[in-house]
């Protein structure tokens, strides 16, 4: 089986999937390959009269790359094996792709529990992948409220 594809953009509420996901690859003795997909969105650099810094994808790219290699070795690299940086316009197409390409036996993620209308505006990548995906996919919800 190949490696569970832990899928993050590095905030906090992503990385709750780490230790679990971890956990279960060492008990299945899976490897692990984290994953930031870069969402290319389009850009307006000058919008309303002001003038925005178009951000600078190449070390955008290196930043991501170099965090992401923190993360597998605080993981432990003998089971996070791999970091990949994609980018595209379509987080949740990028992702079920990348799990094709590399054969993953799994897709984790955790969820923001975003609901109402920043669900709306911003949509749900766990729920798009859930519905492309062509492996399983073990999403861990945000933790109880209360």
């Amino acid at each position: 089986m190949g490696p569970i594809l832990l899928t993050t953009d590095l905030s906090e509420e992503s990385k709750r999937a780490f230790a679990p996901t971890v956990a279960l690859a060492r008990a299945l003795g899976l490897q692990v390959t984290l994953l930031v997909v870069i969402e290319n969105l389009p850009f307006e650099p000058v919008a309303g009269g002001l003038i925005a810094a178009y951000p600078d994808r190449a070390q955008l790219r290196a930043d991501y790359e170099a965090e992401l290699q923190r993360q597998a070795a605080a993981l432990g690299k003998d089971v996070c094996t791999k970091v990949v940086v994609a980018d595209a316009a379509d987080v949740a197409s990028a992702i079920c792709t990348h799990a094709e390409r590399e054969q993953a036996g799994y897709i984790a993620m955790a969820t923001h529990g975003r609901s109402g209308l920043r669900r709306l505006l911003l949509g749900s990548v766990a729920e798009n992948v859930l519905r492309r995906a062509h492996v399983p996919v073990i999403v861990f919800p945000p933790p109880m409220a209360g």
